[in-house]
């Protein structure tokens, strides 16, 4: 009786010991696997233009109205909450025209050319990205956000979608892939898009 009470007690510790060493390895393998995977952002390789070009004169007008703003991420999730509000309106007569921030603004309506138009008028930063290119994977249609740096982290500002910032290094391939991007110095194209993009 006295040896299986002790060989009990003996079992007992031993599992208990390998229940703690376990335990910090448990911890790590849950971390891991809980933190969203995170990719390189696709920036863009400078081109001479895009079949775009012929359409983006409000875009271009507003670009050459910016001035040198830095705005404050709590300012950009304001004004980006305000875009996300206004109603969502798709002129068919002008598929590929995004209206004036002015129109926009009047109207408290627009796509995404013009919502985010709109948005980067206010945040009045020159070096913010004017994207073309589709929201999922699976769009039929093209897409247009805004893609912003702060604090050396690339931001996707998409008022037609979300209310929110999206952290672009975490929906790489997923969200918002980009095909064409602008900003104040020229014209971008996005290499990855056909990776992810087959028709």
């Amino acid at each position: 009786m006295l040896v299986n009470v002790r060989c009990m007690l003996t079992a007992r510790r031993r599992a208990r010991t390998i229940h703690l060493k376990l335990a910090p390895i448990s911890a790590v393998i849950l971390a891991a696997t809980s933190l969203p995977l995170r990719a390189e952002v696709d920036t863009g390789r400078p081109c001479e233009g895009t079949p775009y070009d012929a359409y983006m004169g409000p875009m271009r007008q507003t670009y050459a109205r910016l001035g040198d703003g830095s705005p404050s991420i709590s300012d950009v999730r304001s004004q980006l909450r305000t875009a996300y509000r206004f109603r969502y309106y798709f002129d068919p007569a002008q598929p590929y025209t995004p209206q004036t921030p002015e129109v926009t603004e009047s109207r408290q309506q627009g796509d995404c050319k013009a919502k985010s138009l709109w948005l980067l008028s206010k945040m009045d930063e020159r070096d913010v990205r004017y994207v073309m290119g589709k929201a999922k994977v699976s769009s039929r249609i093209s897409h247009v956000w805004l893609l912003w740096q702060n604090g050396g982290k690339w931001i996707i500002l998409d008022p037609t979608s979300t209310a929110d910032i999206i952290e672009a290094d975490r929906v790489v391939g997923k969200k918002d892939i980009p095909k064409y991007s602008y900003d104040s110095r020229g014209t971008y194209k996005h290499p990855t898009y056909s990776e992810y993009i087959k028709n």
